[in-house]
């Protein structure tokens, strides 16, 4: 493929931001393909399995030579610090995230209201189900805080589980995850520039700073966990001391994932 010759996982991993590049012509590419051969009301689901399908080889690719770093630390000893083996592959997922976020967001900036509301009625319907939920709570009062508490908390859980899962099955799974929830956030956060609520866009996105990036770095970190114990099961040997290594790091970055979805949930509902 033209893209993997472009930006090998290599260059990917010495050089993350190529990920945001990447990342943004895809989902560009994936859009007007999936407008093109499935015009529909499901083009928004297939946009992004498109995207997943693309970015497939380079994730799959990070999480190879993440596996092969946690290798080279059980074998020669290197006791690098946990966010240093790490960091590198949380900034490349990171930067994954926002170019699909910067493509969603320029796209349904820049095109007419009819095509977005076609092309994305997926997303739309989900973000109508999200904003009830939060008006709810506006409405009820800190009284039944817990019970929104509750909701927040356990489909974010729900959501944070599945990629691991998906990371662990299928590897790249976890990509699914984030690229729908980039463009959910992206076209919410376009909607007030379309209707020129310029002022009500600034309150919204200074309104999600506290929580979101919590939130969605608790499902990077269950994607990357569920991604390196399958990578690890696949070439190490069973209770090697590379395995060993391995399936550590995963219940930690799952341990932080948790606490992450936790931290988020309190800070949307209380703050």
């Amino acid at each position: 493929m033209v893209l993997e010759s472009l930006f090998p996982v290599k260059k990917v991993v010495r050089n993350p931001i190529d990920m945001f590049v990447l990342a943004v012509i895809i989902s560009l590419v994936s859009i007007y393909i999936a407008d093109m051969i499935f015009p529909g009301s499901s083009t928004g689901k297939i946009i992004t399995l498109f995207i997943t399908c693309a970015l497939a080889p380079a994730v799959y690719g990070v999480f190879k030579s993440e596996e092969e770093t946690e290798r080279e630390e059980a074998e020669h000893r290197i006791n690098k610090p946990f966010f240093e083996r790490h960091g590198e592959v949380m900034k490349i997922f990171t930067l994954m995230f926002i170019g699909i976020f910067v493509a969603i967001f320029i796209v349904s900036v820049l095109s007419p209201s009819g095509y977005v509301e076609a092309t994305f009625s997926d997303q739309i319907q989900e973000i109508q189900r999200i904003t009830s939920i939060s008006s709810g709570n506006d409405v009820i009062g800190k009284a039944l805080s817990g019970n929104v508490l509750d909701i927040i908390l356990w489909n974010n859980l729900r959501v944070m589980g599945l990629a691991f899962i998906l990371s662990f099955l299928i590897g790249i799974g976890c990509v699914v995850i984030l690229a729908w929830n980039a463009s959910i956030l992206a076209l919410y956060l376009a909607s007030f520039i379309k209707k020129g609520l310029i002022e009500e866009f600034v309150v919204r996105t200074i309104s999600i700073i506290p929580h979101a990036p919590i939130e969605i770095g608790g499902y990077f970190l269950a994607g990357i966990a569920g991604g390196i114990l399958s990578a690890g099961l696949i070439r190490e040997r069973f209770l090697s001391k590379e395995f060993i290594l391995i399936f550590r790091d995963s219940l930690l970055l799952l341990f932080l994932a948790i606490s992450a979805i936790f931290l988020g949930a309190v800070v949307e509902v209380f703050l």
